[in-house]
């Protein structure tokens, strides 16, 4: 049996602590180390999560990298059990089901995959388009996807979300790790790379958590400007993978949803929101046109501009 570490880069995660070690305590598979990797949150939850086990590494909140922060606690998990299995997971990212870690991480132990990820299910109270979002990207059949996935063109070869995933980290480090300073997407080019290698990676539909926001249109302006960039930016890992007609049948089946319900009043603000997606991702795949003082306004992650100058 594998060595199992869970690894959560975390940020005032006071209201998720209690929800989370919960539905971990049901888990059918037990980790063996649980690392916390906290942003200098503010709001006491950095001692929640030591009084239920974990481990708090601290991280200053300018020095935070959605990859570099992984790498580390994978790093960590390594010294701390050989190669084994790295969990990383998302501090709202709730475990649906006893079996969620058991199904994550079984493509791993049995040798089919080098990396999976596991499904997203709405919550409660989510909104009727926000529930679509999460059917459409995370369906119910799980899939295993292998170099040859590259030849299509579309987004969904390399889907892969570090909400809830699992690595095996001797074939992780083997392309090594996710890359860092990235604005955003470092587990889709982390699933890139894998392919690109030879390896193998899963889709377990069994695998669920419970993860949804519904974002306003400025925030989904501002994610999907930072989507842009990470696409325009990604060089050869993404090249050749186009957006493009996954986008429209989103779109469209969205709306289609929303009709289907009998919700017209809800498809002005879907059309609004599905419009805002598409301009902050132009926008962001040509920013290299853009002033960096804009770029920190259009961006959800205005201090990865300021880490970039430092570089």
């Amino acid at each position: 049996m594998s060595h199992l570490s869970i690894i959560i880069p975390t940020l005032n995660a006071q209201a998720h602590v209690d929800a989370f070690c919960v539905a971990l305590a049901s888990q059918s598979r037990q980790p063996d180390r649980l690392l916390v990797l906290d942003s200098s949150s503010e709001d006491g939850s950095a001692a929640l999560w030591r009084q239920r086990g974990f481990e708090v590494i601290n991280i200053p909140r300018g020095e935070f990298d959605h990859g570099g922060t992984r790498n580390l606690g994978a790093r960590l998990a390594a010294d701390a059990g050989g190669p084994g299995i790295a969990v990383f997971l998302t501090q709202d990212a709730i475990m649906a089901n006893p079996a969620t870690l058991a199904a994550l991480i079984e493509p791993l132990e049995d040798g089919r995959a080098a990396a999976c990820f596991g499904r997203q299910l709405p919550s409660a109270g989510a909104s009727n388009a926000e529930r679509y979002a999460r059917y459409f990207q995370y369906r119910a059949q799980s899939v295993l996807r292998s170099s040859k996935d590259l030849e299509t063109p579309g987004v969904r070869a390399v889907r892969f979300s570090n909400v809830c995933s699992a690595v095996r980290l001797d074939k992780f480090w083997s392309v090594g790790g996710f890359p860092e300073r990235t604005i955003l997407n470092e587990d889709m080019l982390l699933a890139a790379k894998l392919l690109k290698a030879g390896e193998q990676v899963c889709y377990a539909a069994s695998a669920e958590v419970i993860h949804s926001h519904d974002y306003s249109w400025k925030q989904q302006f501002r994610r999907n400007f930072d989507i842009g960039v990470s696409f325009s930016d990604a060089g050869e890992l993404l090249e050749g993978v186009r957006t493009g007609g996954e986008g429209l049948q989103f779109a469209a089946g969205q709306l289609a949803y929303l009709r289907r319900l009998g919700k017209p009043d809800e498809m002005v603000p879907a059309a609004a929101d599905l419009g805002a997606r598409w301009l902050g991702f132009q926008l962001g795949r040509r920013h290299h046109f853009w002033p960096r003082s804009l770029k920190k306004r259009l961006s959800m992650h205005s201090y990865y501009w300021d880490q970039k100058r430092k570089k």
